[in-house]
């Protein structure tokens, strides 16, 4: 709470200095705005210069353009003969160029065909040298066949020999690996031992150093636990006195604190009220500034689309020049409701915003004055001239009424109207003349909103301005009164807050002294318990260390002799190891003399197979030689033709040539003449061009400083609107009249970048801290009234919950007793209490004394024992507090079969009152069932359930044997 009294004497400094910033930023935007009005007005006038030297220069520009599109027409004239020139030119060279290829390839075959008729000689003298080749390798292939057949034969009976050597050395060597896998697995039996050995001693010296170190531990801690005895006896009286003094200064702060909530409430409450209205009133004013702003910009579209609209300028030009005897558009002489709106504007259409005129003089006035400005046209009706309609008979149409009974108006246009609206009427939501209808939806969307939203826009700004300004006049009046009932509040606030926070620091105190003193009482128990587990640990283990020191010295005794057997171990392996290297060594030699014979028969063998292949391949190659004879003497038949009539075609095509060249030159000479003609037409259309780009880039260069000037001078309107929201007529209407210069505007400036960072929502930040503050405190006391009413609901329900645990564990003792000695036929059973002394926290043990046996706990029990207890406990709450159902899982497994019994009349027992679900297999507790339910496996796989109602089943077995006596 202090920090917040600090936060808002903070904020309230940062609010009177926002209040002043924005003074100054209201001056500052008046300046702002009036400098960029008067840059505005110089971009214009500069735009409108320039604009003023572009017409001649558009002028020069439209005559050499249309120079420019005589000599195209003139150039593309000659420039499509001289295209279609071109392309018999290119025709003609195509077929030259198909004349030569063709030619070429003429001479190409006949060249191809000699070369090869030289390459058909060539292989007929290569195949004679082949067939002389082929007959003496076959010479030389046969006896060399034979000679490796007959060596092949002596080699093969050498190695049965070589391969005995070789097992007789594998066999030994095997005998000695045998013998060195007996010695390493001796070896690995007897380090296992050693290793168990080892580590059997320094678990032992371990656990004399942990025993040692916790004999000294236990000494240190019962050492300390006296000191701590004394301190916290001490400590605990001193605390006890302060708890007092405190309680009797919170009730002082109480009742003080309760006198100044008083008045800040009162305050308060005038605040929150007076706030809610100027809230209000500043949502309503924010609402009418959104609104003005719509209608403003809705008025400013329409007036902008009736300045497009010819007819809209011209009716109001004619209003707006006084000319006499001009009444106003017939649409604000006539008076017609809402409703009526749609059909009196389908019955008059355009004469609705007509001008009335007195006479026709006042409208042909009218018209010359537009001539003479030189805008718009306007429709007039003339008075004087209204046809006399005679008066009609009463109206009888059914479902029908006259639109000129819909319309109200001064009594010297009603001849006017007659005469317009004669014989017109509406019904069924249709309009209908003479020779005209109108119909369709109500619901119409115009595209000219300005003929009739123009009036109803600016009577709605007028009536926001109004209310406007009454919001203002009670806004300014309730200020005062605001800030007074502020003050009031925040002095007593102050005064609450400040008594609020000694009242919880001293409520505070008191919790975490009475904390303390809790504290220091439990440890002061806490210390007395810890002090004799210490002096009892001492004596345990001081007995302890006396066992461990005997065993350490027999694991010592064991580890020296293993030591002994290891070393005679390893000399045995030493020895064999030499063994096993040298007949390696000697097998290994006869192995690679074995592989080396192997190695030579292959080499034979597969010289062999190759001379063997070499033989067939000379006999095929030999049966070859005659067919190629022949092939090679058909080919050269076959060349000669082609070459004869190659060398025919040639002569022709050379003759079709020479002509075709002789026409190229003539199409070239007017291909020529037609060239130097354009060139000399483009060059006149290129000064024709040159003139147009030099008038083009001055016309650029105009424009660009036109639209530069109108683009700075639209950025000042953007900037207007975008920076200040305000459209340049509004600027000019509040601001144009500000005196100001850019020195006054750096001044402002400046001093707003002096004051440095403000915090311009700290007027409102301050006012919701001051809320908070309020909030938070009234927060604070119910937080401390909820605690107390906690702290009783905690007490009452702890009281509750001892006095109903205590009453149902006497009941349930009584009961397990009872039970106890039904279900072990004698003997004693006990509940106690660890904690007699405290129901929240304490713990229930079982101590039993099965018939023949001494009283213990239930964990030193066996299973059978454990069950039981167990089960005498499960009936005990039951008799108590009976259950609608139990579900049994195996209860019966570590039972015999007398036990059983007397589980299952337990069961019977309390089935009048208690449904028994029992899963088990034990045919004695099956036979206490009224149903029994199992699973079967009749398919492989599938698993089905069946029940047996065992009470039917044994009245159906009666009824039969009666039936079979009878």
């Amino acid at each position: 709470m202090v920090l917040l009294n600090e936060q808002i004497t903070k904020l309230d400094n940062e609010a009177k200095k926002a209040r002043l910033q924005k003074k100054y930023r209201e001056e500052l935007t008046g300046a702002e705005i009036s400098l960029l009005l008067r840059e505005r007005e110089a971009f214009r006038s500069k735009g409108a210069e320039a604009a003023a030297r572009l017409a001649p220069v558009l002028k020069d520009l439209e005559e050499t353009t249309v120079a420019i599109t005589s000599l195209e027409a003139e150039a593309a004239a000659m420039s499509l003969t001289l295209t279609q020139k071109n392309e018999d030119y290119r025709l003609l060279r195509e077929a030259a160029t198909a004349v030569k290829f063709e030619k070429n390839n003429s001479e190409g075959r006949i060249i191809s065909n000699q070369e090869m008729l030289s390459e058909i000689a060539s292989s007929r003298a290569s195949l004679e040298t082949s067939e002389r080749l082929n007959a003496e390798k076959l010479s030389r292939a046969e006896p060399r066949l034979a000679e490796l057949n007959a060596r092949l034969g002596g080699e093969e009976g050498g190695i049965p020999a070589l391969q005995a050597d070789c097992d007789a050395a594998a066999s030994a060597l095997a005998g000695v690996e045998e013998e060195m896998r007996a010695a390493d697995s001796a070896a690995e039996g007897l380090a296992s031992q050693m290793n168990e050995a080892y580590t059997q001693e320094v678990e032992i010296s371990n656990a004399i150093a942990r025993t040692g170190s916790d004999i000294g531990h236990y000494r240190d801690t019962q050492a300390g636990l006296e000191l701590d005895i004394e301190e916290l006896t001490a400590a605990g009286a001193a605390i006890g006195a302060r708890v007092e003094e405190l309680k009797a200064r919170s009730a002082a702060l109480s009742a003080a604190l309760a006198a100044e909530n008083g008045k800040a409430a009162a305050a308060e409450a005038q605040v929150s009220s007076l706030s809610g209205r100027l809230s209000e009133i500043d949502a309503r004013q924010a609402a009418i500034r959104e609104e003005k702003a719509w209608d403003e910009s809705r008025l400013e579209a329409i007036l902008a689309q009736g300045e497009r609209d010819t007819y809209w300028v011209g009716i109001n030009g004619v209003l707006n020049a006084g000319i006499a005897g001009v009444r106003g558009t017939l649409r604000h002489l006539i008076a017609v409701k809402k409703e009526d709106l749609l059909s009196v504007e389908d019955a008059l259409g355009r004469f609705l915003d007509s001008v009335v005129c007195e006479n026709s003089a006042a409208a042909e006035e009218a018209i010359v004055y537009l001539k003479h400005i030189g805008k718009g046209r306007c429709r007039f009706l003339i008075l004087d001239r209204a046809p006399q309609v005679p008066e009609q008979s009463a109206w009888n149409a059914p479902n029908a009424a006259r639109v000129i009974d819909k319309i109200s108006c001064d009594a010297q246009y009603q001849p006017l109207l007659a005469g317009l609206l004669a014989g017109v009427y509406c019904s069924g939501g249709a309009v209908r003349g003479a020779f005209w209808i109108t119909g369709g939806v109500e619901q119409v969307a115009s595209n000219e909103p300005y003929w009739e939203e123009e009036g109803e826009l600016k009577t709605g700004l007028g009536r926001l301005d109004a209310e406007n300004a009454a919001l203002e006049t009670e806004k300014a009046a309730l200020l005062p009164v605001l800030e007074q009932a502020r003050a009031a509040a925040a002095v007593a606030g102050t005064a609450a807050a400040a008594l609020n926070v000694d009242f919880h620091k001293n409520e505070t105190e008191i919790a975490g002294t009475a904390g303390d003193l809790q504290v220091k009482r439990d440890r002061l128990a806490f210390a007395q318990a810890e002090k004799g587990k210490a002096e009892t640990s001492v004596k345990d283990a001081e007995a302890a260390l006396a066992v461990l020191n005997e065993k350490i010295s027999a694991a010592h005794a064991v580890s020296e002799a293993k030591k002994a057997e290891q070393a005679v171990l390893e000399e045995r392996k030493n020895a064999l190891h030499q063994d096993h290297a040298r007949l390696k060594e000697d097998l290994g030699s006869r192995k690679a003399n074995l592989e080396n014979y192997r190695r030579n028969i292959e080499a034979l063998r597969g010289e062999l197979a190759r001379t063997e292949g070499d033989l067939a391949a000379i006999h095929e190659e030999k049966s070859h030689f005659a067919g190629r004879r022949d092939e090679l003497a058909a080919r050269e038949t076959r060349l000669n033709g082609e070459i004869e009539g190659a060398r025919a075609r040639l002569a022709e095509l050379m003759h079709d040539l020479a002509e075709k060249e002789i026409i190229d030159r003539q199409f070239e000479d007017e291909i020529n003449e037609l060239r130097g003609n354009y060139g000399r037409l483009a060059q006149n259309l290129g000064d024709s061009r040159a003139l147009v780009s030099e008038n083009e880039k001055i016309k650029y260069q105009i424009e660009t400083e036109v639209a530069t000037l109108n683009a700075r001078a639209e950025e000042t309107e953007r900037r207007l609107a975008d920076e200040w929201s305000v459209q340049p007529q509004e600027a000019a209407e509040k601001y144009g009249a500000v005196e100001t210069d850019h020195e006054r505007v750096k001044f402002l400036r400046k001093r707003i970048e002096s004051m440095g960072p403000v915090n311009m929502t700290a007027p409102e930040e301050y006012e919701a801290l001051t809320q908070r503050y309020n909030f938070i405190n009234s927060q604070v006391e119910d937080l401390n009234r909820a605690k107390t009413d906690l702290r009783s609901a905690i007490n009452k329900i702890n009281d509750t919950t001892r006095e109903n645990f205590k009453i149902t564990f006497d009941k349930v003792r009584v009961y397990f007793k009872e039970i106890y000695s039904l279900l072990f036929n004698g003997g004693e059973a006990d509940l106690i209490l660890t904690l007699p002394d405290n129901l929240l926290e304490t713990g229930v043990e079982i101590l039993a004394h099965p018939p023949g046996k001494k009283l213990v706990s239930i964990s030193q029990l066996s299973g059978g024992e454990k069950a039981l207890t167990a089960l005498a406990l499960l009936f005990s709450f039951f008799r108590v507090n009976p259950s609608p159902f139990c579900v049994m899982d195996e209860a019966d497994a570590p039972l015999d079969e007398a036990n059983v019994e007397r589980f299952v009349r337990l069961i019977r027992e309390f089935s009048s009152t208690t449904q028994f679900i029992v899963i088990t297999h034990n045919k004695r507790t099956m036979e206490a069932a009224d149903v029994l339910y199992g699973v079967t496996m009749e398919e492989l796989g599938v698993s089905k359930l069946i029940s047996v109602d065992l009470k039917r089943a044994a009245s159906l077995a009666t009824q039969h044997q009666e039936a079979v006596g009878v």
